[in-house]
Formats: C-alpha cells, structure tokens, sequence
C-alpha cells in the first residue's frame, strides 16, 4: 500500500478506541448507574452537570458554550482537561508520529541507501512499538510513581521519544545507520504509544463518571488527531522532495517535548494513586453487589415459573445475568468468577456500597513507588499475557535487524502460535476470538511498501516507465483524499449496515478492499495508460479513496464488536492488548511479505530496477491470502446484528431481558411477577 498507510492504520486504531468508549458512554444503563453514583455533584440550571472551572470560563465568555464540541466536552471534564487532551493527541501522536512515518521510506531509502527488500523487512518494526502498549498498561497501572499511575510515565514517555528521534535525525547518511534508525523507531513508536494508551486510560475513566460528555470528547479528540495527521502530511511531503527528511523529524521531537509540559502542569487533573483505586474500589464494590443482586432477581423470577412464554424463548435470555455489568462477574457456567467470590467472602456479603473498602497498596522507595497489589492479582494473567508479548514484540525486533531469512521465518511462526494460544489462556474465549479476528484482519492483507512504494517513487533514472510520484503527491495530496474519504465512510456506516449482521457486513466490506486492491495491479501493469488514465488519477481513486473507504468500512464493525462484549472497569486492559495483537499482525504482515520477496520473487530497486515480481506479490498478498477472512469470519465471530447486544459469552441479549432489567434497576423495591408486555 502508500507509504502513508502504516500511519493512518494506527490513526484508525485510535479512533476505533475512541469509537468503543463512545458506544459504552450512550449506553442507557451505565447512564442510569453514573446518575445514581454520583448524585450530589454540582448541576447547571437544567440539572446537568457542569464542571466549575467550565462554569466559571462561561460566565467569563458565554460564547465558548455554544461551541458544539467544545462546549459539551468542558461542561463535563473542564476546560484544562479538554484541551490538554486534544492538544497532546494534536502534537505526540497527530504531528509527531505522522512526521516520524512519512518520513521513513526518504530516510531509509534517499539518505540511507538500503533496498527496496530490506526496507520491506526493516518497515514492520515501526508498528511494533505499538504492540506492546498493553505491558505499559499493565505496569502504569501496578506501578505508581511519585504517587500517579499515569502523569509521570506519560512526561517521561515525551521526553524520551523526543531525544529517540533527535538521534534518529542525527544518523550518517550510510547504510550501516538503517538498522540503528529501525531500532530508533521501535523506540520512539514505543514512547508514543504509551501516551496513546495511559490518556486512552485516562479519559476513559473520565467517561464513566461523567458519561453525558463523552461523544463530545470523543468527536473531539478524534478531530485533533485528524487535523495534526493532514498537518504532518502537509509538512513531510515538500521536506522529502528536497531530500531534507530529517528536518521533520527535529519538527517530530519539538512537538514531542511540548506535550510533556501538559503532564509536567498535571493539565489532565489526574488524581492521586490512592484517590484513584479508592474510587475504583468502590465502583467495583457496587457493580459487585448489583450483579449479585441481579443474579438473586433471575434466580427468583424463574422459580416463580412466570417466565415461560408458549414459545419458549423467554427463560433464553434470562439464563444468564441480564446485564453487561453482571455477566462480567460470571464465567460460562454461571458461576461467579473466582477473585470475586473471594472478594465478596471477605467482605461477608453485601456491605454498604459507599463503605470506602481497605486498599492493597505496598509503598516504597520512601513513597516514590506504590505497587497496587490488589490490581496485580485480579489482573495477573492479563500481566504474563503481556509480558509474553513484550518478549515476543522484542525477539521479532532483533530477529528482524540482526537475523536470516530463516531464523526470521521460524521466529514468526512461534510468536504467532505463542501470543495465539496464551490469547484464549489469558482472555474470556469470546473476546480470545476476536482477538485473534483482529490479528488475521491485519495479518492477512500483506504490506508491501518496499515493493509498491519503490515502484511509485522510483526516479526517470531507475525506472522510465513507471509513475514517478513526488513526494507531495504521494504522500500528502494522498494522506488529504484518504482522511475525507475515511470520514465519509465513517458516517455513512450506520446507515448502510446498522441492521445487518456482523458476517455479513465483515466479509463484503473485506470483499470491497480486495476489488480495491485492483488498482494497485492495473497500475504496476500499466493497463491504464492504454485505457487513457493518468497514473495519478487512477492511484487517488484506487489507493485514496476506494481503499480508505472499504478499509474503515471493514474495520469498524470488528470494534462494535469488541465494544459490545468488553467487560465494564476493563474496557482499556482489554483494548490495550487486543489492539496490541492487531498491531503485531500488520507487523508481520510486513514481514510475511519481505520473506516473500526474499524467497521466492524479489525486486531490484537500485540501478536499472526490475518490478517485474511486483504483481504476483499483489496477487498473493492483498486478493488471495485476504480471501482466507471468510471462513474465519464464522468461526470467529458471533452470529449476531450490529445493533444487537452481545453479552461476554457471545449470546444476544434478548429484548425483553433487557427492559426486565432496566425496569428492576428503576423499581427495586417492585417484585418480578411477569415479563413486561
């Protein structure tokens, strides 16, 4: 694909999460539990709630509230939260890591001098640090420095990736610096990417508090990262055609620095590591106690015997807890999961939900460090699953600078069956599933930039009848189409597939990105100069539009998905590694397609350049290998619609289940005698 591709992959990732927060905000249970939570917070003159420092700036400048955005989002999180956080998505993960990926083929390929083969291999280590943001999850989360889980990991991480890419930028211009450059990507890309996930953590908990704001964040920080992706495309693209790369890089850095001022101020209003896990213990005490006293009311209503119907289906979807929360509690055979049993033990039952329960926190280091020992033991296969793939993510890293052809091959297949089978140990089997649909939707549609990027980008010199893309083409007229196209898809989605059913839906928006895939071949082949249609244009409505299109088309239904079934307090943990898995399989996606090259069909891209070999890699990797989604689409994925509501073990939730539940949650005190009508 464009070389732009890597980055908008990862911009898509993002917006998914935020996609997945948004459809947990708008559910009307969670709206109904955060209504009863927090009852005497501060409340505006319609009875909503409204954060003083907003109320405060309004009266100052009334117009900021009729901001559509703007103004709901600092009604619920403030003003200094609201644009630290799109201003940090804006400048680390928008400019920064825009500017570090377009950056990257002019550097390994102009200033550098490797090949097209071993730009191919050295290409997937940029993803990787991406794969591994579920152990800085985990360890943010056990860990707490100078008191916060997050603020200082976050100040630390810009620091870091800034002087990562300082060096980056500063490398000789000889092939020997690929390598140190590729271990410089992991690096930085790694940095960033544990920014990404502790503000996802972030906000995320934000939202459950204050669920009314929560699209408005959303759609908020999801325009910040848009516009800084058209920025860095708009910077990268005229720096690389006059073979100054480098310069965007030292752009990279600056806008790397000044994100850690937002943590260093505490502009994101982090409370403290006690503050923090006594709010989540007292969350999670109350859930607990609902869940249970859901499972009483099924327990109740079905001895009554009032809940059969003549056609048997009610009793169907009151098997189980009939709410998302309280299925979370309970494995596949009904029985409540095993640390929160222990839990309710100790605690005798039901106690009072706003008793402030004892914290599991060891201190040390004089209180520099907290070790939240009540999080390492609910979560400690989460953990050994994370770390399993941090050591695999580091292995595949070295494998891939220092290691053959061979050893590079048989590092794949162990990471893969290793990361695979600890995926179902570590993971509820449902959301194991997806994981895995998640890998082998990356995983399957090889990348092939060494081979499509050098083919586009090769001089007069080397190739006299290819495209000759310029830079500003390729890279930033392309990124501008691609996110309009992308955007276009993302609001048409609801109403062109709402109804159907998640199969369906995946399999023929996959089915629409392997036609668009076409475009790449009848280009290399040169078809459409004897049809009469410039290689620009076709490139724009191939790669820029009808690929972005198919691409968020396909991409989105996988992450209704996993926001359906993801257990409530774990939405991110759980994120974070099913994202990370996604992110290790477009690596190896790129590294399935250098052992191609190198193999069975290489290209030469140095001196008089054969791209010969070029349509049988496309043929094989983005029509024929892609195919192989469609049997896994029923293994993997539940038969179920969009719109339905899946609990953690697959079922749909029926709907009368749901209003049962809904109008128990309203009348407590009201017995369950009949379904409603």
């Amino acid at each position: 694909m464009a070389a732009n591709y890597r980055e908008d992959r990862e911009k898509d990732n993002e917006f998914n999460s935020r996609l997945r927060v948004n459809l947990s905000a708008i559910d009307d249970i969670d709206n109904v539990n955060q209504a009863d939570d927090k009852p005497d917070e501060a409340a505006g003159e319609e009875g909503h709630y409204v954060h003083p420092d907003a109320r405060a700036l309004f009266e100052k400048m009334p117009c900021l509230e009729r901001i559509p955005i703007f103004g709901k989002s600092c009604q619920g999180y403030g003003p200094r939260c609201t644009f630290s956080l799109g201003l940090v998505y804006f400048l680390n993960k928008g400019v920064g890591y825009s500017l570090i990926n377009y950056a990257c083929f002019s550097m390994f390929t102009s200033r550098f001098g490797v090949s097209g083969v071993r730009y191919q291999r050295l290409a997937s280590i940029a993803k990787l640090g991406f794969s591994i943001k579920a152990f800085a999850a985990m360890t943010s989360d056990s860990l707490a420095i100078f008191g916060y889980t997050k603020r200082w990991y976050c100040a630390a991480a810009c620091i870091v990736g800034a002087a990562l890419t300082v060096g980056y930028g500063c490398l000789p211009k000889k092939e020997s610096s690929a390598d140190i450059a590729a271990g410089f990507i992991f690096l930085t890309s790694f940095c960033i990417a544990n920014v990404d996930i502790l503000s996802e953590g972030h906000y995320s908990r934000l939202m459950r508090r204050r669920p009314a704001s929560g699209p408005s964040l959303i759609s908020w920080i999801w325009w910040f990262i848009l516009s800084a992706t058209i920025v860095g495309a708009v910077i990268q693209g005229p720096l690389s055609d006059k073979e100054l790369p480098q310069v965007g890089l030292f752009i990279a850095a600056a806008t790397q620095l000044l994100s850690a001022l937002f943590f260093v101020w505490n502009w994101y209003g982090e409370g403290t590591n006690r503050e923090e896990q006594l709010a989540d213990a007292l969350t999670l005490k109350r859930e607990l106690n609902r869940a249970l006293r859901e499972r009483q009311l099924v327990s109740s209503f079905r001895a009554t015997g009032s809940g059969k119907e003549e056609d048997g289906k009610a009793d169907s979807g009151l098997d189980k807890p009939v709410s998302a929360e309280a299925a979370a509690y309970y494995n596949a055979e009904g029985e409540l999961n095993g640390d929160f049993a222990l839990d309710t033990l100790h605690d005798g039952g039901e106690t009072a939900e706003d008793e402030a329960p004892a914290l599991n926190i060891v201190s040390c280091c004089g209180g520099i460090v907290e070790i939240n020992k009540g999080v390492c033991m609910r979560n400690w296969r989460i953990f050994v699953y994370s770390s399993l793939m941090a050591c695999s993510v580091i292995t595949m890293m070295c494998v891939t600078i220092l290691g053959t052809r061979w050893q590079l091959l048989y590092s794949c297949i162990a990471v893969v069956l290793a990361c695979g089978a600890c995926a179902f140990w570590a993971l509820p089997f449902l959301i194991a599933k997806v994981s895995i649909y998640f890998f082998s939707y990356a995983f399957l549609y090889l990348q092939l930039p060494g081979a499509l990027d050098s083919f586009y980008m090769a001089s007069k010199e080397c190739y006299p009848e290819g495209p000759h893309f310029s830079y500003v083409f390729y890279n930033t007229i392309g990124a501008v189409i691609g996110n309009l196209a992308g955007i276009a898809a993302v609001a048409a989605f609801p109403y062109l597939f709402s109804k159907h059913s998640l199969r369906f839906t995946l399999m023929f928006t996959y089915f629409i990105q392997v036609l668009a895939s076409a475009f790449d071949i009848i280009i290399v082949k040169r078809w459409n100069l004897y049809i009469g249609i410039p290689d620009h244009a076709m490139y724009l409505f191939g790669d820029a539009i009808v690929y972005e299109v198919s691409y968020y088309l396909a991409w989105m239904p996988t992450v209704i998905l996993l926001s359906r079934i993801c257990p409530r307090g774990s939405e991110s943990m759980v994120y974070a590694l099913v994202a990370g898995f996604g992110n290790l399989g477009a690596s190896m996606s790129n590294t399935v397609g250098s052992l191609l090259m190198e193999f069975k069909w290489p290209i030469t891209t140095k001196g008089a350049c054969d791209f010969s070999n070029v349509p049988m890699l496309l043929l094989i990797g983005h029509i024929l290998l892609p195919m192989l989604i469609v049997p896994l689409s029923f293994v993997l994925v539940p038969a179920a619609r969009i719109c339905d509501d899946i609990d953690v073990n697959g079922n749909i939730i029926k709907q009368k289940a749901r209003s049962l539940h809904r109008k128990q949650r309203r009348e407590p005190g009201e017995p369950i005698n009949e379904l409603p009508p």
